[in-house]
């Protein structure tokens, strides 16, 4: 059975993680299996795409006995962690915009691939946290740098430098989750969060994920020009965006190219 399961719907997705027995640990193959979907769901077109772990985890983080076996054979070492790291990276710069369902434990590469997604669902289960230091170990796939860019300094360190695991209600009051509800709301809010997506223009939601990304990397007044040339262009040459306007002054629901 593959380690990720990919189930594509029109213009949205699930990628799934399968490896349940073993805690949807990053090993080879399930690391590929990553890769493989984001370019599967992506070369599919679709807009909305949730990831989540089968089981009681999203993800235990980097497959341990993997990287054992590999030793102090560092270019074998290094090879493996950048794949994951690679695999994180297609996720959150794909197109489409990911959902993170955690239901159990997210934590080192977990917390991670969590970091990666766009949205993040927590259930009142969750518990999350970055968690390398706990054995000796230390970030490799983007925690140290993601982590101080989703939270407060302070949060960040506390996380990073305890391996502290927070549920998720604590997560969604530090900022680290968007929403944190009871598992028996879960697929409910899950399926609001998606169609509420759905209905949205494709490449207005696509743009304005460029720009969240590219405002971060700007500096400041660099961000805010480059908005304002984006939007331009955007009211002039879209046709999304003139149906948009159009269904405010008719006071009827817009019809977005694409949108389901």
């Amino acid at each position: 059975m593959s380690a990720v399961e990919v189930v594509i719907d029109g213009g949205s997705a699930s990628i799934t993680l399968t490896r349940e027995k073993a805690h949807n640990a990053m090993s080879p193959d399930l690391v590929e299996g990553l890769q493989s979907a984001v370019e599967k769901v992506t070369d599919a077109g679709c807009r909305v795409v949730t990831v989540r772990g089968r089981g009681r985890a999203l993800s235990a983080g980097a497959d341990l006995p993997h990287l054992l076996g590999l030793g102090d054979d560092r270019d074998a070492v290094a090879a493996y962690i950048a794949e994951i790291g690679a695999a994180l990276d297609a996720i959150e710069a794909a197109p489409f915009v990911s959902v993170c369902i955690v239901d159990g434990y997210g934590v080192a590469g977990g917390c991670e691939l969590m970091l990666a997604c766009d949205l993040v669902v927590a259930s009142t289960e969750a518990r999350i946290g970055d968690r390398h230091m706990e054995y000796g170990m230390i970030p490799g796939a983007g925690g140290s740098v993601r982590l101080p860019r989703a939270l407060p300094a302070a949060l960040a360190r506390r996380l990073l430098y305890t391996g502290e695991i927070v549920d998720g209600a604590t997560a969604a009051a530090m900022g680290l989750v968007g929403w944190c509800v009871e598992p028996g709301e879960l697929e409910s809010t899950v399926g609001g969060i998606v169609a509420r997506l759905m209905r949205h223009s494709p490449s207005a939601l696509a743009g304005v994920k460029r720009m969240y990304a590219d405002g971060l990397a700007a500096p400041y007044r660099e961000a805010l020009a480059a908005e304002q040339r984006t939007v331009v262009d955007h009211l002039t040459g879209n046709p999304d965006a003139r149906e948009g306007l159009a269904a405010f002054a008719g006071k009827r629901a817009p019809n977005f190219q694409g949108a389901r």
